[in-house]
Parts: C-alpha cells; structure tokens; sequence
C-alpha cells in the first residue's frame, strides 16, 4: 500500500496545461474588460475592472478545465476488483461463494 510507485501523468492531466490556458484567458478577459469600460479616449483606464474580470475569468476557467479533465479520467483497473458482492465489474450476474 504505501510503497505504490507514482505514474507519471500525461501532459493532457498535469496542471501546466490548464493553468497556462487559464492565464491566457483570464490576460485576455482582463485586458478586453479593462478597454471597454473605460467609456471612450477622454476617460482613464479602469484597471480595477480589469482586475475583476481577470480574476473572475482565472477561477472560472481552471473549474470548468478541471471539472472536464475529472470526467474524462479513466478509471484504474483494479477498482474492478473488489471485495464486495460481486467481484469483478466484468461479470455483475456472477455472485460470489464465500
């Protein structure tokens, strides 16, 4: 149990990929959101806006990425394997003799 050697991760389930594409988007969203509530050339820049909608764009993508990236995880074998009524997924109608 505790000396399970640890897999490496494909690069579609490590965190780098949603993390970068996360803070391209929220860059994006908050740049867009900081340039079109300033309201014209004679106004300031409104960087707390833009701060908002970067924050909010961040969080926002890395859950939704995470949540997709959960869904698409395929289960590990062994879980087939279990100690309860039936013993293995691959046969449900068989019951076990103990």
């Amino acid at each position: 149990m505790g000396n399970n050697p640890k897999k490496k991760q494909p690069w579609s389930q490590s965190i780098k990929g949603p993390l970068s594409f996360s803070l391209i988007l929220a860059i994006v969203a908050g740049g867009v959101g900081m340039i079109t509530s300033t309201g014209g050339s004679e106004n300031e820049v409104r960087v707390d806006i833009g701060l908002a909608c970067f924050g909010i764009a961040f969080v926002v993508s890395l859950l939704v990425i995470s949540v997709l990236t959960m869904a698409s995880k395929e289960n590990d074998p062994e879980l087939g394997k279990g100690t309860g009524v039936n013993r293995s997924s691959a046969n449900p109608e068989k019951k076990s003799k103990d």
